[in-house]
């Protein structure tokens, strides 16, 4: 399953939409598959601002795919595969993407904070992978 969404949080003290941080986020489970990876960076490419992938494809080395049009955010997790991984548009501008591995440090979950000038508080956004039990 796969999410694309568009999210906006109005400041609490200014309620003009002026004042207003749109993100644009695609979310997907990849099956551990270098040609769902690609398909979707190449989908969110001037399209979205934030890819989250789940059950991603990892070599050995804990290496990756990358797109030369996102930031790739790993978890700060040693010797071990991680299952979700954070990608951030290098043109998205508006907003700052910090890691938070101080609240989260697995490899089954990542958490990174959103922040610009126009919001007061920062978005945590949290990339979970829940393993059928």
């Amino acid at each position: 399953m796969s999410i694309a969404f568009e999210m906006s949080q109005n400041n609490a003290n200014n309620k003009s939409f002026a004042n207003t941080l749109n993100i644009r986020i695609l979310q997907h489970n990849c099956a551990r598959s270098t040609q769902i990876m690609h398909a979707c960076m190449k989908f969110a490419k001037n399209k979205t601002d934030i890819v989250i992938l789940q059950e991603l494809w990892m070599r050995d080395e804990n290496i990756t795919i990358s797109h030369s049009s996102f930031i790739c955010i790993k978890s700060n997790v040693q010797n071990t595969h991680v299952r979700v991984l954070i990608f951030v548009a290098k043109n998205a501008k508006k907003f700052t993407c910090t890691s938070r591995s101080n609240i989260v440090n697995s490899e089954d979950m990542q958490a990174i904070s959103i922040a610009n000038n126009k919001i007061q508080k920062k978005i945590l956004l949290f990339n979970i992978y829940n393993e059928k039990s």
